[in-house]
């Protein structure tokens, strides 16, 4: 049995993971862009090698992709894919044939899909001069997170920016969003991808400037206009760190994250309140660092129990599972099932052994396709509760970066105990998703290449409304200026719900 490894896979196009995404419509239309005559990224494509490329990709995604039509129809899916091809004779750059392909595969609504830039295109962006300020969505603002000019101190964390080069935030915002891929119908996700991403989703969308008019207002209501040069996405940590306006917020943000370990366990005031963190299900020690993390609070009588799972992108599966059956006491499912279109991709090479674990491992589904056997993946099979469960009051926060295992973990919480959860919506599907092992495809014309993923994964857990995540119990929004006063409201809210809870 091998691990399966199910990450978030961050927005970016940048070198070795060029992924971006245009705008979702309903299947056969077109999306709307606010540049519409995109300049041409380095590389030219005829209509021939961009039909085949596109032919390419197609009969790979209906081949081998494991949940292709999990949230649309296939005749709806086929006239997505007829109609995109159509508009091949009116592109007539790299750049709008890379934004088509990012448009449909976005409608596609898989938020592990993974469609990686070509050469040209990661070197065009590592020596373009980006837009400069890190930002966060609050609605239909942009708030300045960060300032990564070298040191600029106009421009300052907690202010609402207006326009970027006449351009309106909103619209900027209702421009690029709706083509971000994510889980089914899920918002949270794709907004925290737009946060991470801004720069070059700008970019790629809107316009191509080294500098950048600006115009912004600071919490007392107060215009400033300036125009600060665009920076190279390698200096941007750096320049972040040096620049002395960032200090007040890069202070408090390192206080309220706590400790940096991967799986880090605090208690608050006493022993009955403890606050457990785990911002990946990676690592080798993760399984034994979980044992000793229960273990302590079992022998600590603790009562209280804050899970804080926001940002986390995701990871092994088992190790998802793991974490539920230290939060149960009774035997459960992780999994209902987990289906292949495929076992046998025609255009992919694999390691020694794969394909014959597969074969070895799954059963036909009478549905079509194959369904895993608990001998290939352990998720599929009856798991137990660990020796020493904690059962106390468990309060759970979560988030739009809360995505692929950590959104299976919210999701089977919600069905197995009696948690509450605070926040927002987690970013991955309450259902589950579609991801683990994955087939690479390459276009030799543009040469771009998409990682496809096979395992269709369905969550031991009743039907809910589809393609949603796992909903919040209190809904508590996330704002700079609560950051600038070293304020983390969902954990306020969390701390306040559990201190004032009887036990």
């Amino acid at each position: 049995m091998q691990r399966r490894l199910k990450t978030l896979l961050f927005i970016a196009i940048s070198i070795g993971a060029g992924i971006l995404h245009a705008p979702a419509q309903t299947p056969g239309t077109t999306g709307k862009h606010l540049t519409e005559n995109p300049a041409p990224l380095p590389g030219s494509l005829t209509t021939d090698q961009m039909q085949a490329d596109f032919d390419t990709l197609r009969k790979a995604l209906e081949e081998v992709h494991g949940g292709l039509y999990r949230f649309s129809t296939k005749p709806a899916i086929n006239h997505l894919f007829d109609s995109c091809r159509a508009r091949l004779n009116s592109i007539h750059s790299q750049r709008a044939f890379m934004i088509l392909l990012f448009e449909m595969l976005a409608q596609l609504r898989d938020g592990h899909m993974r469609l990686e830039a070509d050469a040209a295109t990661t070197a065009a962006l590592a020596q373009a001069r980006l837009f400069p300020l890190r930002l966060m969505l609050e609605g239909d603002r942009l708030m300045v997170l960060y300032n990564d000019t070298p040191g600029d101190s106009t421009i300052r964390p907690g202010m609402e920016l207006l326009t970027v080069n006449g351009h309106r935030a909103a619209h900027i915002i209702h421009t690029i969003l709706p083509g971000i891929s994510g889980d089914g119908f899920i918002e949270t996700f794709k907004r925290k991808r737009l946060e991470r991403s801004f720069a070059p989703f700008y970019w790629l969308y809107v316009d191509q400037a080294t500098a950048f008019s600006i115009t912004a207002k600071d919490n007392t209501g107060n215009t400033i206009t300036t125009t600060l040069p665009g920076i190279l996405n390698a200096a941007r940590e750096q320049n972040r760190a040096g620049n002395p306006v960032n200090t007040p917020i890069i202070t408090n943000l390192a206080r309220l994250d706590s400790a940096k370990d991967n799986v880090s366990l605090r208690f608050i005031n006493n022993t009955d309140l403890a606050c457990l963190r785990i911002r990946t299900f990676g690592g080798d020690a993760f399984i034994s660092t979980l044992d000793l993390v229960f273990q302590t609070l079992h022998d600590k009588k603790t009562k209280a129990l804050i899970l804080d799972l926001r940002g986390n992108g995701g990871g092994v599966d088992e190790y998802g599972a793991a974490l539920v059956s230290q939060l149960t006491n009774k035997p459960f499912r992780y999994f209902d099932r987990i289906h292949l279109t495929s076992i046998l991709p025609s255009f992919t090479s694999w390691k020694p052994g794969t394909v014959e674990n597969l074969r070895n491992g799954v059963v036909t589904d009478p549905k079509g396709g194959y369904l895993v056997t608990p001998q290939l993946h352990t998720g599929v099979g009856g798991q137990n509760p660990a020796a020493r469960p904690f059962t106390g009051k468990l309060f759970v926060l979560l988030d739009g970066g809360t995505f692929s295992t950590a959104a299976d973990v919210t999701a089977l919480l919600r069905h197995l105990t009696n948690a509450t959860f605070i926040g927002e919506e987690s970013g991955g599907a309450a259902e589950g998703n579609t991801s683990g092992l994955n087939a690479l495809v390459k276009l030799p014309h543009s040469k771009l290449s998409l990682k496809i993923h096979l395992y269709e994964y369905w969550n031991a857990i009743p039907p809910g409304k589809k393609g949603r995540g796992t909903l919040p119990d209190h809904a508590v929004e996330t704002h700079v200026a609560d950051w600038l006063q070293g304020i983390d409201a969902p954990m306020k809210r969390a701390l306040l719900l559990a201190t004032t809870s009887k036990f």
